[in-house]
C-alpha cells in the first residue's frame, strides 16, 4: 500500500495593529504600497478580493437613534458613493422622520483587500495569501520563514501597519 508523503507545511501569521488604519485614503495608500512593492520579490496576482463596509445611523430631530443601515461595497468608490447617497437628506428623512440626520459610525467601518502571492525560496514556490484589513494583516498558507520575514520587514516600514 502506498504511503502519504508530506509535500508542504503551511503556516499562518497575523499582525494586529496598535491603532486601526485611520481612513479609507490611508487604507488605499497601504494597498497600493503593497501592490506596487518590488522589494519583496514576490509574484503578486491582481488584487483578488476587496470588501468595504460601514454603518450609517439615522437620528430623529431630537437626536434619538431611529434606524441604521449597513453599507457593503466591492471598492472604495462604491462605498463612498453609497454612503453619500444614504446619508442624504431624503434618506435621513425617510428613516428618521422630518428633521433627522444620518451619521457614519466610523468604529463600524471594516475594509479588507486580499492578494494571492508566490515567493521563490531555494527554487521552490511558496504560494500564500496576504489580507490587509483596517485592524490587522494576515498571511495564510506560507511554508517558509523567508516569506514571512520579507512581509514583516515590509510591514514594519508602513506607518499605518504599526
Amino acid at each position: 500500500m502506498a504511503d502519504f508523503t508530506k509535500t508542504a507545511i503551511n503556516q499562518n501569521a497575523k499582525r494586529e495593529y496598535v491603532s486601526p488604519i485611520p481612513s479609507l485614503d490611508a487604507f488605499e495608500s497601504v494597498i497600493n504600497a503593497f501592490k506596487n512593492d518590488t522589494t519583496m520579490g514576490f509574484t503578486k496576482k491582481e488584487l483578488t478580493a476587496e470588501t468595504y463596509k460601514t454603518k450609517i445611523v439615522y437620528f430623529d430631530a431630537k437626536g434619538d437613534e431611529k434606524a441604521y443601515v449597513n453599507v457593503y461595497a466591492g471598492d472604495k468608490t462604491s462605498l463612498e458613493d453609497g454612503t453619500s447617497l444614504l446619508r442624504g437628506t431624503e434618506a435621513s428623512e425617510t428613516f428618521a422622520g422630518i428633521g433627522g440626520s444620518g451619521s457614519v459610525e466610523d468604529k463600524e467601518d471594516n475594509w479588507t483587500a486580499k492578494f494571492s502571492c508566490v515567493n521563490k525560496v531555494d527554487d521552490k514556490e511558496d504560494a500564500f495569501t496576504v489580507t490587509i484589513g483596517k485592524d490587522y494583516m494576515t498571511v495564510t498558507g506560507f511554508s517558509y520563514d523567508a516569506t514571512i520575514e520579507k512581509i514583516e520587514t515590509w510591514a514594519d516600514s508602513q506607518t499605518n501597519l504599526a
